[in-house]
């Protein structure tokens, strides 16, 4: 096998597309422009027709390779009867599809069927990319199930190695110890594999990348009478936004002109509308709901400050290292974010922004009072976090690392036997 050779890349994922993963977006399309083959097995398939124009260059609809599970019982059986029809009908993963005792719901759902029916009629692959680690609990089985020798390899990016993991352990040992590659997008969050278990050598810090061509440095330039900060994310507990809110009254309260946007949409929505009312917050804070990934960009480069406070949130779910601070450090603008998980590893404290202990309201109203004092600070700051992303989370530079290590992964595979370990 000769190192120039394209790859076979099989990419497993939860629901497909997720606009707002656009890192997931950018190594699929990364590894197309590099040559190489990319089927997507999607758990859950969304409408593609609604893509940005400069994805719909790619045909992801063409490369969808899971064949649907019928929402329905009825049609469940009639689409899983076809699959075990098809030749050869005496394939053993099929029929060990179907165990309760091991794949529980999924197998009496017919979930685990379709998708070991969908990988076994579309390979073979040099590698299968899971993306998220409860999502590698199911390549193990494929690979493990199938009898294939696509090499196995692992992202880990939030939830999945903190709330999830919490929660059963137990699911993550047959991954950790038979994966061949897990690709952790922290220092944080690779220490946390090593501890769970996963061996060093098969353990490499990965980070999720973002496009620095949508993102463009805009040099700050303070002044104006009021101060834009700007929020984007879910609105679910992890984010912190209650106690962005909480900060923002403080900051008024200091007799400071400023205003907070708050791009994005969830479950929280509500409450937090109603946080804002009850602070008295009122033209002060707008809701802007989820937007376009352009009318995001837009608004970054319009922002003067970012303000993401994440916490950890009470089943413990953290974020790994939030892409829209990347963005945001990419266009130039100071950050005020907190201690948590892996923020540190790219906000530099009073270099490229500033961080809070979680949930302490009154260290992110000290800090944005101390960046609306000091508008100086903007442009070095600003200046500092674009080289921070340039030499770090470049998707581009990041996309040809990751097919190192594909290569490793697939050699480590033929040398050791992982599968079998």
């Amino acid at each position: 096998m000769t190192k120039s050779r394209p790859l076979r890349l099989a990419f497993l994922l939860w629901y497909f597309p997720v606009l707002s993963e656009t890192f997931v977006i950018e190594q699929i399309t990364g590894m197309i422009k590099r040559g190489h083959h990319v089927d997507l097995f999607s758990l859950r398939a969304g409408d593609l027709s609604g893509l940005p124009l400069e994805l719909r260059r790619f045909a992801l609809e063409e490369r969808m390779r899971h064949v649907p599970t019928p929402r329905k019982r009825t049609a469940r059986i009639i689409s899983a009867a076809r699959l075990l029809a098809s030749p050869p009908i005496f394939q053993k993963a099929k029929w060990a599809a179907l165990n309760p005792w091991v794949h529980g719901k999924k197998a009496v759902n017919l979930e685990m069927f379709h998708t070991v029916s969908s990988f076994l009629r579309s390979g073979p692959y040099d590698v299968l990319h899971c993306h998220f680690g409860d999502l590698g609990i199911i390549g193990e089985r494929l690979v493990r199930m199938c009898a294939v020798d696509a090499a196995l390899v692992t992202s880990f990016r939030g939830a999945d190695l903190s709330s999830h993991y919490l929660a059963r352990p137990e699911s993550f040992a047959a991954l950790l110890g038979r994966g061949d590659l897990h690709l952790p997008v922290s220092v944080d969050f690779r220490q946390r594999l090593l501890d769970a278990g996963a061996p060093e050598d098969r353990v490499s810090l990965h980070h999720d990348g973002i496009d620095l061509k949508r993102f463009p440095f805009v040099e700050q330039r303070p002044g104006g009478d009021v101060t834009r900060l700007l929020f984007v994310g879910r609105l679910v507990p992890k984010k912190g936004v209650a106690y962005a809110l909480d900060a923002l009254a403080k900051v008024v309260q200091a007799d400071h002109k400023v205003t907070l946007t708050i791009i994005g949409d969830g479950p929280e929505r509500d409450s937090l509308m109603e946080r804002s009312r009850e602070l008295a917050l009122g033209e002060h804070v707008a809701f802007a709901g989820a937007l376009p990934l352009a009318e995001v960009a837009q608004a970054m480069r319009s922002a003067h400050i970012l303000l993401a406070p994440s916490v950890t949130s009470a089943n413990g779910d953290q974020e790994g290292i939030p892409t829209v601070i990347k963005e945001a450090m990419a266009v130039g603008l100071p950050v005020v974010s907190t201690m948590h998980s892996g923020i540190p590893e790219l906000v530099e404290h009073g270099v490229t922004g500033y961080l809070a202990p979680e949930g302490d309201t009154e260290s992110l109203a000290k800090h944005l009072i101390t960046l609306l004092n000091h508008p100086e600070r903007w442009r070095e700051m600003g200046r500092a976090g674009r080289r921070r992303v340039e030499a770090e989370f470049d998707t581009e530079q990041l996309n040809d690392t990751l097919v190192e290590h594909y290569r490793e992964a697939m050699a480590r595979r033929r040398a050791n036997g992982t599968r079998d370990s």
